[in-house]
């Protein structure tokens, strides 16, 4: 793909202090040097600074972006990540490029080959759809760390090499496939939902793990959580979302096919309903009630016991009921959210 066009989409919001480091790291890439590069920063809803910092950064570094490419800030009045996500999809990215890359603006790219050894690590899987990389917290470079910060470290779970989860904050995707999908703009977990789209073909076909490879040489690193109130607000919100995605899934394997994708569907539910998806939630809040998350979940910390030695299960058994307490308060506010129906429409870890 040497020369060809590349195009590169940062959803930003409300990311005016941190967005110069992301520009910075992006800027000192060698896809500059291996491809002709669009830069297309996506400001939504943004009340800051965010497109002005964005503009002088893009203005410092002209000399990096303008001699096989272009760079630009977008403003879209309309906050939301899914909604800038088919922004850039459908409508900014140029229509002649193969791969996109998807970045947040609030993250920095560890090494200058990031994106393209993501980029020739997709092309050398011809059966993958989409390469994530290995995301890390920035606490994990620090010199000196506190109790809190090591104990989020080794929570951290490793990435299964054979259930490869989406990372949001930097992927690349065929565009071609992309493009044929439009994400519901009140989904907040849209990495989970897009994941599931494309490893199942829009849920007509079984779940392919090859349709997603990790580059596990590439790394970008992400602002870690400071306070035990940021990881439960965070954790809230994340588990909130991924209560909207699995009720959205259920629903897909039931009404899906070879010949009915999920696209179709919810294309056919939005000509019918715009706030479709609100009402089918209500509807499913109605029928489970406190139901929304699966039995394993709740149990999932005292199961990872299940193979170990007594003395292992002992020596473990405080620290997994405290974790299990904590997974249950999670998941109670979580829910809370969704019968309340805030989670949708929102940013981050509100």
């Amino acid at each position: 793909m040497s020369g060809s066009l590349l195009s590169i989409g940062i959803l930003a919001h409300n990311e005016s202090p941190r967005i110069s480091k992301t520009l910075e790291s992006l800027f000192a890439q060698d896809v500059f040097e291996q491809f002709s590069v669009e830069v297309v920063i996506v400001a939504n809803g943004c009340a800051d600074d965010t497109a002005a910092v964005a503009r002088l950064i893009l203005a410092s570094h002209r000399a990096t972006w303008s001699a096989h490419g272009s760079a630009r800030v977008v403003e879209v009045a309309i906050a939301g990540k899914a909604n800038a996500w088919n922004q850039f999809v459908h409508e900014f990215s140029s229509p002649d490029v193969t791969i996109l890359v998807l970045m947040d603006a609030d993250i920095s790219l560890m090494k200058t080959n990031t994106v393209s050894s993501m980029i020739a690590t997709l092309e050398r899987e011809p059966e993958a759809a989409v390469c994530v990389d290995r995301p890390i917290k920035d606490i994990e470079t620090f010199a000196t760390r506190t109790l809190f910060q090591r104990l989020l470290i080794a929570a951290t779970p490793k990435i299964d090499v054979n259930n490869v989860p989406l990372c949001g904050q930097l992927y690349c995707v065929r565009s071609a496939l992309a493009r044929q999908i439009t994400l519901p703009v009140e989904i907040v977990c849209e990495d989970g939902f897009l994941r599931a789209l494309l490893l199942t073909k829009g849920f007509s076909a079984p779940e392919d793990p090859r349709r997603i490879v990790l580059d596990a040489t590439a790394t970008h690193s992400f602002t870690s959580v400071g306070t035990l109130w940021e990881l439960f607000k965070h954790e809230r919100w994340l588990v909130a979302g991924t209560i909207i995605d699995m009720l959205l899934f259920e629903r897909f394997w039931a009404e899906c096919g070879p010949n009915r994708t999920a696209m179709s569907l919810m294309s056919e539910w939005q000509a019918k309903d715009p706030d479709w998806l609100p009402h089918y939630i209500e509807s499913q809040v109605r029928v489970k009630g406190w139901r929304l998350l699966p039995g394993h979940w709740w149990t999932r910390r005292w199961s990872r016991l299940r193979h170990l030695s007594f003395r292992q299960k002992f020596l473990k058994l405080p620290t997994t009921f405290a974790a299990a307490a904590v997974d249950a308060l999670i998941f109670v506010a979580a829910i809370k959210e969704v019968h309340r129906g805030r989670a949708f429409r929102y940013w981050g870890r509100k």
